[in-house]
C-alpha cells in the first residue's frame, strides 16, 4: 500500500483547480476522474481481487445461509455454495431457459477470444452512451451544467485479469437474481438484506475508497466542494439511467403478452407479426439521448474487427428470434423463458453499472 500512496499522490500534479465557471468544473472533474483511473491502474490485480473478495464476503454477511436463520433474522437466503457455479451454468439463474443458457455461454465464450483493443472499444462507445444519459439528466440538476467530461477508461486493466473479472460478474448476477426472487415473496426481507450489501463491514472496498480519498485530496478552494457534489449528482443520475433501462427491458415482457393478447395493435394474425413485435421491442429502449438497440449493435459492428463464423450476438438479431419463438409457442413456454432471459440481462446491466461506477463510493467508505 506504501507504494500505491506513492503513485496516488503524485498523480495529477498539475489537475485543473478551475470550479469558477460551467466549463472550468466540467475540466476538473475530467481530471478527477482521471486520477481515479490512474490509482487502480496502478495496481489493478489487488483492486480487482478486492472487488471479487469483498462481493463474497458481502454476500456471506448480508445473507442468510439457511431457510432457518433467514427466518430467525428476517433475510434473504443465499449459500457460500452458491457462489460456487457461474450464473449461466445448468443450475443457475436460468436453469429453465435453455437458450438463455446457450447465447449466454456464447456471450461469454466471445468476451474472452475478443483482442483488448476492441474490448476497449467496446466500452468506449457504450461510455459515450452512459455519458449523454447522464448529461442529459445532470442538465435537470445543476443550472447551466457543461456536460459530463469524456470518462476514462476504468476497465482498461482487465484484460489479462478477464477470467476474474468474469467470476466477479457472475458473482453479482447471482446475488441480484436471489435478490429479485426474495423479493417477489419477502419483499422485507429483499429490502434489509439490499441495504446490508451497500455497506457491510468496515473495511469494504477500502483499497478503492483509499483512491477516492486521496484524488479529492487533490482539490482546494472552490473545488474542494463542487467536485464531490458533482460525483455525487453524476453518480445519482448515471443509476437513475441504470433503473430506467432495466424497466425498459424488464417490459419487454409485456410486448410478448400484447402480441398473443392483441394488445396495442399488435393481433396474431397480423402480417409482418414480427417485425411488428421487433420494431415495439426495440421502442422500448429508446431513451430521449439513446436508441439502445443501435448503441450495442453499432459498438459491436465497428468495435469487432474478426466476427465469430456463424454467430450473430446483435441485438436486433437476437429480438428477432425471441420474437419468432414467442410467436410460434403455443404453450406460453417461450414467454416465460425470455422474461427470464430479459431478467439475466437486467442483473448484468447491475453488474456492468457497479463496475464502472467505482468513483462513485459510498456510505462503506466512511465507515473505519
Amino acid at each position: 500500500m506504501l507504494v500505491l500512496t506513492i503513485v496516488v499522490s503524485t498523480m495529477a500534479v498539475a489537475m485543473a483547480q478551475d470550479c469558477s465557471s460551467a466549463a472550468g468544473t466540467r475540466a476538473s472533474f475530467g481530471a478527477y476522474l482521471q486520477c481515479i483511473k490512474e490509482g487502480l491502474d496502478a495496481d489493478y490485480g489487488n483492486y480487482e481481487n478486492e472487488i471479487r473478495e469483498h462481493s463474497k464476503k458481502a454476500a456471506a454477511t448480508c445473507f442468510a445461509s439457511s431457510i432457518e436463520e433467514g427466518n430467525q433474522k428476517d433475510r434473504c437466503v443465499l449459500a457460500a455454495s452458491d457462489l460456487s457455479h457461474n450464473a449461466w451454468d445448468k443450475n443457475g439463474p436460468l436453469r429453465e431457459c435453455s437458450i438463455c443458457r446457450t447465447f449466454a455461454a456464447g456471450a461469454i465464450k466471445a468476451i474472452k477470444a475478443t483482442p483488448a483493443e476492441d474490448q476497449k472499444c467496446i466500452r468506449t462507445e457504450i461510455s459515450k452512451a452512459i455519458a449523454r444519459e447522464a448529461s442529459y439528466c445532470l442538465q435537470k440538476k445543476i443550472p447551466n451544467f457543461a456536460g459530463v467530461p469524456e470518462i476514462p477508461d476504468l476497465e482498461e486493466g482487465s484484460f489479462q485479469y478477464k477470467d476474474s473479472v468474469i467470476s466477479s460478474i457472475s458473482d453479482h448476477i447471482l446475488i441480484q437474481s436471489r435478490l429479485s426472487f426474495c423479493g417477489e415473496r419477502k419483499p422485507q426481507r429483499a429490502a434489509s438484506t439490499r441495504a446490508c450489501l451497500a455497506s457491510p463491514f468496515v473495511g469494504y472496498l477500502s483499497g478503492h475508497c483509499k483512491v477516492l480519498a486521496s484524488c479529492d485530496a487533490k482539490f482546494s478552494g472552490q473545488c474542494a466542494q463542487t467536485i464531490p457534489a458533482t460525483r455525487k449528482a453524476t453518480c445519482e443520475c448515471i443509476t437513475e439511467a441504470r433503473d430506467d433501462l432495466k424497466k425498459r427491458i424488464g417490459s419487454i415482457a409485456n410486448v410478448f403478452n400484447d402480441l398473443l393478447s392483441g394488445g396495442r395493435g399488435l393481433a396474431i394474425g397480423s402480417a409482418n407479426k414480427v417485425d411488428i413485435c421487433t420494431s415495439q421491442i426495440k421502442k422500448q429502449m429508446i431513451t430521449p439521448v439513446n436508441d439502445w438497440v443501435n448503441v450495442i449493435d453499432s459498438a459491436l459492428s465497428s468495435c469487432i474487427r474478426n466476427k465469430p463464423a456463424g454467430q450473430n450476438l446483435a441485438m436486433e438479431a437476437l429480438l428477432n428470434v425471441g420474437c419468432r419463438k414467442v410467436i410460434a409457442d403455443t404453450t406460453g413456454a417461450a414467454t416465460t423463458q425470455l422474461k427470464t432471459g430479459f431478467d439475466f440481462v437486467n442483473n448484468l446491466i447491475d453488474a456492468m453499472v457497479q463496475r464502472s461506477g467505482r468513483f462513485c463510493g459510498g456510505s462503506h467508505c466512511l465507515q473505519g
